[in-house]
């Protein structure tokens, strides 16, 4: 009998484990992959999930980000440059970093059983049962942290199959002349996809480079991704290429149900601004420990608390996101030109990143830049062109 089992060791997981294991409890962390595994990420660990890891990023990071150039499309000969002294992000391979994690919530006291997977959840009792490839465990509560497509959130029926966005990446092999171009460095371009954008991220011995679309079934993702590559001059091959969904945040949906709880991706907590979801998932993790932690003292066990919590520290801000994201999307190149010319929505954006701004701020900032009609006006189209 475990206090709890968590499944899935990505970030959301290994910090649930890790806050529970400190404070007593007896938790199991169940990850079908043997660690360290490969992760589909672009690797980015932004400022505002530094801020809540108990671990230091940097440790394991390829690169650390100080400057950000953003382009229009694929014309890369005159960029917006934001510089700042405090790093932007640390970029990690996703095998290392997740390992890290995962033994932090083993020092804590954390059980860990990698290379398990999980085939089958009974929800119906007190005591809830988890069905893996090797055996069946009994638990007071637990915890979905297994992804976007992951089995938590389907067999407890929480699972929301709509608002999902997609990504695709390569790593690019290139001269260590071309990797030093863009040490500490990443570049952003709008544009292309219209509702995304496509970035290169230097790694330690490679450069990463992908596209992201924050609305469904984009046919033209690989077009344009061709286009992105093939003007940086890289090449890549079919086989070269990973894709997988990113579950926007922002909507109305349920956390939980009584003993379980949904975290991370699983939770669908991506940013519809920047696609961002480790932040969102590390903070997930935070609030789904104390809400179990608080259900082992009181024995409440309906986890309404968590869902409370949920929307008020991350799904509220993850609304405001959602209608910065629908205004930026639907005329990026109104916002790329409000870029160039207004230096202060340039840097807030990215001090959003780096956790220096809420949402809240940057929506207001937006509506003392644009009048209340034209605000309205892009509103509307956005609607139309991205329900």
């Amino acid at each position: 009998m475990y206090d709890c089992i968590v499944v899935g060791a990505g970030p959301a997981g290994t910090t649930t484990a890790t806050r529970l294991s400190k404070a007593g409890a007896q938790v199991l962390l169940v990850e079908k992959e043997n660690l360290p595994r490969y992760k589909a990420c672009a690797g980015a660990v932004s400022g505002r999930a530094a801020n809540l890891l108990t671990i230091n990023p940097a440790t394991v990071a390829e690169d650390v980000i100080r400057k950000v150039k953003v382009c229009w499309g694929n014309r890369q000969a005159d960029p917006i440059e934001y510089v700042s002294e405090s790093p932007i992000a640390h970029l990690v391979m996703r095998s290392r970093f997740d390992l890290l994690l995962a033994e932090a919530a083993i020092d804590a006291g954390a059980t860990l059983h990698d290379g398990e997977k999980v085939e089958a959840l009974d929800l119906d009792h007190s005591d809830m049962t988890v069905r893996t490839n090797r055996s069946t465990y009994r638990a007071k509560t637990i915890v979905g942290a297994d992804g976007a497509l992951g089995i938590t959130a389907r067999q407890s029926a929480l699972y929301v199959p709509k608002s999902s966005g997609i990504a695709m990446e390569i790593e690019a092999q290139v001269p260590d002349s071309r990797l030093a171009e863009w040490r500490s460095t990443v570049l952003v371009t709008y544009g292309r996809p219209r509702h995304g954008y496509a970035w290169l991220f230097p790694k330690s011995g490679h450069l990463s480079l992908g596209i992201g679309s924050f609305v469904p079934r984009r046919s033209d993702l690989i077009t344009n991704f061709n286009a992105f590559t093939s003007s940086l001059g890289i090449n890549w091959r079919k086989e070269d290429l990973r894709a997988h969904p990113i579950p926007l945040g922002g909507g109305k949906r349920q956390f939980r149900r009584p003993g379980l709880i949904l975290a991370g991706d699983a939770a669908g907590l991506g940013d519809p601004l920047s696609g961002e979801g480790i932040a969102h998932a590390v903070h997930s993790g935070i609030l789904a420990a104390d809400s179990i932690l608080n259900a082992l003292e009181t024995g409440d066990f309906s986890m309404d608390d968590y869902q409370n919590a949920i929307e008020a520290e991350i799904n509220a801000n993850l609304k405001i996101a959602r209608q910065l994201a629908s205004v930026f999307y639907a005329m990026p190149k109104l916002f790329y030109r409000l870029f160039r010319t207004n230096r202060e929505i340039l840097t807030w954006y990215f001090e959003l990143v780096q956790g220096k701004r809420q949402y809240q701020e940057v929506w207001e900032l937006l509506g003392t830049i644009l009048s209340p009609q034209i605000l309205t006006s892009i509103e509307g189209q956005a609607k139309e062109n991205c329900p």
